[in-house]
C-alpha cells in the first residue's frame, strides 16, 4: 500500500516541517526529516524514501540545487520529488521542474490535495518500476534462452560421458571419486541453468507434494558444492527440523528462492570480512487456524539495516554495489505464487533471518510420497 511508504521531508524551518510531518503521519506514512538542504541527499541515500518532499521554506536556489543533486545520485535517480511551492510565478515552478522535480503543489493547498499528489507520485513510480522490470525480464529471458540452449548440449555430453566412464571404474573407487565430482558439478550447473530460466520464465506453477527436509538437504548440498574453495570460510548447514513436514508447491521454484537467500546471506558474511555460519531450518507453525511450514535462512552476518527491512522486497531496491534489485523481489513473488510469503527480520544476537512461509500439506492418504 502507498500509505506504508517512506517519505523524506526537507525544510529548514521546524514548525513548517512538523506541520507537514503530522499530515503525512496521520495518513499512515513513515516520515524522515532533513533540516538542512546540504544533508538531504545523504539522508535520502540512508533511508531510501519512496518520495522526497521539498518544503516551502527552502530558497529557490537551494530547491533547484537539491533537485539536481538528487538526480545526480544514482541511488536516488528514480525517486520522485514533490515541491511544496510558496511561489506563484511560473518561472520559479518551471525552474524546479527543469532541475528534476516531478510535481509541485502550493504549500497552502488543502491537506487532501497534498496527499492526493503524494499518492499519485508514489503509485506512478511503482507502476513505472514494474513495467520496466517486465521489459527487462523479457529481454533477459530471450538472452538466457539462447545461452541455455547452447550450454545444454555440451553439458549433456559431459554427463553422459562421465556416467559411462564411471561404469568402467567399478573396481577403482579412488578414481571413481573424480568422476563423481564431474557428475556433481554437471548436476549443479544444470540446476543453475534451470534457476536462471525459472527467474524469468512465466507459466503455470508445477504444484506437487514436497518433503521439506529433503529439499533443504539437497539445496544446501548443491549450494556448498558450488562455492569457490576460497569462499568456504562460511559454514552452511541444513536442519530439517520437523520430520514429515510437507508443502505443496513447485520444487524448482522453491529451491530457486532458497538459493537466492543462501547467496545473499553468504555474500553478506563474506563482505564483512569475517567467518560466519548460515543455518537453514524448517519448523511447523500455526497461524489463523492453519498449519504452516516455516523455512528460516539464518545467518550471523551484519544483518539488514532496520530502515531497509520494509523495502528489500521491492523491485530495483538494492544496497549492494552492482546489485539489480531483482532477486528478493522475484523470490517474494514466487512465494506469493505458492500461496505463501517471504519475510525478513534481524536476529537479536546479530545477523538476519529470512523466512519462507508456506501452507503445510497433509496428504489425504498415507501412500502419498513427497516430490
Amino acid at each position: 500500500m502507498e500509505s506504508e511508504a517512506i517519505i523524506l521531508v526537507v525544510d529548514p524551518v521546524d514548525p513548517e516541517r512538523s506541520a507537514l510531518r503530522d499530515i503525512l503521519a496521520k495518513a499512515g506514512y513513515t516520515v524522515h526529516e532533513a533540516a538542512r538542504a546540504c544533508d538531504a541527499v545523504a539522508e535520502a541515500v540512508r533511508v531510501r524514501p519512496h518520495l522526497i518532499v521539498l518544503g516551502r521554506s527552502l530558497s529557490e536556489d537551494d530547491e533547484t540545487a537539491l533537485c539536481r543533486a538528487i538526480r545526480a545520485e544514482a541511488a536516488l535517480s528514480g525517486t520522485p520529488v514533490l515541491i511544496m511551492s510558496a511561489a506563484h510565478a511560473d518561472a520559479v515552478v518551471l525552474a524546479g521542474l527543469d532541475a528534476g522535480a516531478d510535481d509541485y503543489v502550493q504549500h497552502d493547498s488543502a491537506p487532501e490535495l497534498i496527499l492526493a499528489r503524494i499518492r499519485r507520485l508514489i503509485h506512478y513510480r511503482k507502476m513505472a518500476g514494474l513495467a520496466m522490470l517486465d521489459r527487462q525480464l523479457v529481454q533477459v529471458g530471450r538472452l538466457l534462452a539462447g545461452i541455455v540452449h547452447e550450454i545444454r548440449g555440451p553439458l549433456s555430453v559431459i554427463r553422459g560421458s562421465a556416467e559411462l566412464l564411471k561404469l568402467g571404474l567399478k573396481d577403482r573407487p579412488d578414481d571413481g571419486q573424480w568422476v563423481d565430482s564431474i557428475l556433481r558439478g554437471a548436476s549443479l550447473l544444470q540446476l543453475r541453468l534451470e534457476h536462471l530460466m525459472g527467474a524469468v520464465r512465466s507459466g503455470p506453477v508445477q504444484m506437487q507434494p514436497i518433503d521439506v527436509g529433503s529439499l533443504l538437504t539437497e539445496t544446501v548440498d548443491l549450494f556448498v558444492r558450488g562455492l569457490p574453495p576460497n569462499q568456504r570460510q562460511v559454514t552452511v548447514k541444513a536442519d530439517g527440523g520437523a520430520p514429515d513436514l510437507r508443502v505443496r508447491g513447485d520444487a524448482g521454484r522453491l529451491m530457486q528462492v532458497l538459493f537466492d537467500l543462501l547467496s545473499n546471506a553468504h555474500q553478506a558474511i563474506v563482505g564483512s570480512g569475517k567467518e560466519g555460519a548460515i543455518v537453514v531450518r524448517a519448523s511447523k507453525a500455526s497461524e489463523a487456524a492453519r498449519d504452516w511450514a516455516k523455512i528460516d535462512v539464518v545467518d550471523d552476518g551484519p544483518g539488514v539495516p532496520d530502515v531497509y527491512l520494509r523495502r528489500i522486497f521491492e523491485p530495483f531496491f538494492t544496497t549492494r554495489e552492482g546489485g539489480t534489485g531483482y532477486g528478493l523481489y522475484l523470490a517474494s513473488e514466487i512465494c506469493r505464487e505458492l500461496s505463501g510469503r517471504l519475510e525478513a527480520a534481524n536476529n537479536p544476537g546479530g545477523g538476519a533471518c529470512f523466512s519462507v512461509m508456506l501452507p503445510a500439506y497433509e496428504p489425504e492418504t498415507a501412500g502419498v510420497k513427497a516430490g
